[in-house]
């Protein structure tokens, strides 16, 4: 953490942002996605990208007026990649995400948290899936599976008695 906060302090804030966003990413993007995810303007993105380029770590593709840009396969990105990796815990922030909305009475782990993937059952009255949905899609943008499936009391407790959710189970909320 710290080699990360020293290396942070000697970028600008701007190329920080641009180049977590790269580290972060494994597929190709497009400059405008770039600036959103790192909250950067479109002109200095581009003034960074141009840079990152010509350093020999991200690679520009482009073909008619559409370009992408993602990391370089080289040892100076993989040492970046090193300094700048957070460890996201999705299960943490779907948990916070979701305690909250209306109709989550509980949210159970089922089975075990591996490899950046889990399956969660929610278990509650008139969950709105949507947003569920949601929430799982900008958590797996982030590195990790969440697979969930909404039940109410009466249907776990009774799925339960059946041993169709047997093996482990923690509950989270």
């Amino acid at each position: 953490m710290v080699k990360k906060e020293v290396l942070t302090k000697l970028l600008d804030d701007k190329k920080a942002a641009v180049l977590q966003v790269l580290l972060s990413s494994k597929e190709e993007m497009y400059l405008k996605e770039i600036s959103q995810k790192s909250n950067v303007s479109m002109a200095s993105t581009f003034r960074i990208l141009r840079d990152l380029v010509k350093m020999d770590l991200i690679k520009r593709k482009e073909w008619k007026t559409s370009k992408v840009y993602s990391c370089q396969n080289n040892e100076e990105v993989e040492f970046l990649k090193e300094l700048f990796s957070e460890p996201f815990d999705g299960l943490t922030a779907f948990v916070n995400l979701v305690k909250g909305l209306p109709g989550v009475d509980n949210i159970v782990l089922h089975g075990s948290k591996k490899n950046g993937k889990a399956s969660v059952l929610l278990i509650g009255l008139g969950i709105d899936n949507n947003k569920i949905d949601q929430i799982c899609t900008e958590i797996k943008d982030k590195g990790f599976e969440l697979n969930y499936m909404a039940l109410t009391k009466e249907q776990y407790t009774q799925m339960t008695k059946m041993g169709l959710y047997s093996g482990d189970k923690k509950v989270l909320h």
